[in-house]
């Protein structure tokens, strides 16, 4: 007994050692890796999130720039204004309002367009600031850009500007604002000739202190470099300018990749450098010791081994007590198995002998969890099978009820066509009597005509078959057309009511589809006549900066807020009252929804019950 316990001994303590060397040290390594790879990747995103920062402030003076150089080309005539002096006078007396209200809109630190005075003799510039950042614009005095000495630093707005086409400065100080500032500036021609230069500041004394501000680890450095490798900012994370060589600064902007490591100066270790580009051409790198950015790496790998010579010792110590403990509780084992058997899931093994007997047990509980599971997910399909059939039993019962209506709203009016086709073939009829019949005859075929066409459509939407033609046309048109129909319903099916179109603001002109717009109106202007038996009906038209938005509201019966969403849904019909029934198949209100997600809007709908309904349609404008 005691040799064959030296010899489980002796080969647990082996398979052990093999079994953690095997699977220790490869996952030290990959650990090690895993770990390397999230302290790189902690530190790209930091440096990720620093350049978007960045580039929300340097590129709101670019879009300043772009907007006024879109006002600037479209009303500048070199023929006209480039004639005299008097001429760009009257012509910047005439874009002035133009550059205040994009001063206004956009609030740049600073917008202004400088005229090449080689064409025009005198001081010609147009030229805002806001140096105190409150909303109040002074503006500069004018002057002539050759009086000023192009070849300093200052100046590169206007001659990289010139030379490349647009430019943005390195941080130059600008006496007249006590400030450093950054320039964005663009060169703009027409027929070859160089109108004027145009652009905005920014301030960098105030990046600066932002950038002072961030949080860059304990040893951290923050680099800003220009689109030609100029060194603009250098920080640590306590506002210091960083102590780095000019070896260092070419490494780091002469790399391509977004992720480097370089020695520091004078043996003092290796650093970390992640790297991001801006679209401005400019860079940022952030620099940390390695020592910090990998410090978890090491403690990790100084765990993982603690863990792996710990583990060691504990399983040779369990090792000599599995060894002493080789017969396990079988009775135990056996008792668990018995009310298993009777149907107790809920049974479970503790045996911690390290042996096969601890392994049989382990086993047991894993086919005790597998069966409570499988058990648990036969509950759980059984109410998800429960929760479908009743689904499927509302997909049938709406199914049944657009049955029961289509049948309804194909058979009556095919009846009432029949009706009096057969009373026109009456040779007795009196003409006026056959001019009614045939009127009664058109009306119920226009009715059958209409909803086959709603049915198609709601067929074609539901497949994503409807085609959407775009043209140009106005809203008026539109209204006007949709206003004499329904006046002319009203006037013969419910006269007691009012129907009103307010559209004095909406004299304007669309890009989109008139027959699906007329047609999504033509849906909510019908159910609103429909559910109105008294009050009325009222549209109204509105246009905003960006949108178009028609609002049909009635004094009909209305619905309850929680059955404002049911309301779409194909085949729902939502009446809260039985004193009446409705016409309608259900698939009215699902078209107009549809035909509002096709053409780019959105359509919303507030109600309260006995009161009203009303229905809004949105749509962006777009005049391209």
């Amino acid at each position: 007994m005691y040799g064959l316990r030296r010899k489980l001994t002796v080969l647990m303590v082996a398979l052990v050692a093999t079994a953690m060397l095997l699977a220790g040290f490869p996952g030290i390594y990959f650990a090690r890796q895993k770990a390397r790879d999230d302290a790189i990747k902690q530190m790209r995103l930091q440096t990720q999130i620093i350049t978007r920062d960045i580039e929300q402030q340097f590129f709101h003076i670019k879009d300043v720039s772009l907007a006024l150089e879109a006002s600037f080309r479209s009303s500048f005539d070199t023929g006209q204004h480039f004639t005299d002096k008097e001429a760009l006078n009257r012509y910047k007396e005439k874009l002035l309002p133009r550059v205040k209200e994009i001063i206004h809109l956009m609030r740049p630190m600073s917008l202004w367009i400088v005229f090449n005075t080689d064409h025009i003799d005198g001081k010609h510039t147009i030229s805002f600031f806001d140096k105190n950042r409150n909303g109040i614009y002074t503006r500069s005095p004018e002057y002539s850009i050759m009086e000023k000495d192009l070849a300093h630093p200052s100046m590169r707005w206007w001659t990289e500007a010139i030379k490349n086409g647009e430019t943005w400065t390195t941080p130059y100080y600008w006496p007249a604002w006590d400030m450093n500032v950054i320039s964005y500036s663009r060169a703009v021609y027409k027929d070859s000739l160089l109108i004027a230069c145009l652009g905005s500041d920014f301030n960098f004394d105030r990046l600066s202190v932002y950038l002072d501000t961030l949080p860059v680890f304990k040893t951290g450095h923050i680099l800003l470099f220009d689109n030609n490798d100029n060194l603009v900012y250098s920080r640590n994370r306590e506002g210091r300018f960083s102590n780095i060589s000019n070896t260092q600064v070419e490494k780091i902007t002469e790399t391509k990749e977004n992720f480097i490591l370089i020695k520091e100066n004078e043996g003092n270790g290796t650093s970390a450098v992640a790297i991001d580009h801006l679209q401005n051409g400019w860079k940022i790198a952030l620099i940390v010791s390695q020592n910090e950015i990998f410090a978890d790496v090491y403690l990790l790998i100084r765990t993982l081994l603690l863990i792996f010579f710990g583990g060691f010792f504990i399983a040779f110590i369990l090792a000599v007590y599995f060894s002493k403990h080789v017969t396990s509780p079988v009775k135990k084992l056996l008792k668990n198995f018995r009310k298993a058997t009777d149907g107790d899931l809920s049974v479970r093994n503790d045996i911690s002998s390290n042996d096969e007997m601890q392994e049989l047990g382990d086993h047991f509980n894993l086919m005790m969890n597998s069966l409570e599971s499988s058990f648990k997910e036969l509950e759980i399909a059984k109410k998800r099978l429960t929760i479908e059939k009743e689904r499927a039993q509302e997909s049938d019962s709406l199914k049944s009820s657009f049955l029961e209506n289509l049948s309804h709203e194909v058979r009556t009016p095919l009846m009432a066509i029949v009706g009096f086709s057969e009373l026109m073939a009456d040779p007795g009829a009196a003409p006026n009597e056959r001019k009614e019949f045939f009127e009664h005859i058109a009306y119920n075929s226009n009715k059958l005509v209409t909803f086959i066409e709603d049915t198609l459509l709601f067929s074609q939407l539901e497949k994503g078959q409807v085609q959407v033609r775009n043209q140009r046309f106005r809203a008026s048109q539109i209204l006007s057309e949709l206003q004499e129909e329904f006046e002319k319903r009203r006037d013969e099916e419910k006269p007691d009511l009012y129907f009103r179109v307010l559209s004095d603001g909406c004299d304007m002109e669309l890009n989109t589809d008139p027959q699906l717009l007329k047609r999504l109106v033509r849906y909510l202007l019908d159910n609103a006549f429909k559910f109105t038996d008294s009050g009325g009906v009222t549209l109204i038209c509105r246009k905003t900066v960006h949108h178009f938005e028609i609002s049909i509201s009635d004094s009909g019966i209305g619905i309850s807020d929680d059955k404002t969403e049911v309301v779409f849904r194909k085949f729902c019909k939502v009446i809260e009252t039985n004193d009446r029934i409705y016409d309608g198949a259900g698939i009215g209100l699902t078209n107009a929804r549809g035909i509002a997600l096709l053409l780019g809007g959105t359509i919303e709908l507030s109600s309260t019950r006995g009161e009203g309904t009303t229905v809004t349609v949105s749509f962006p404008l777009n005049n391209k």
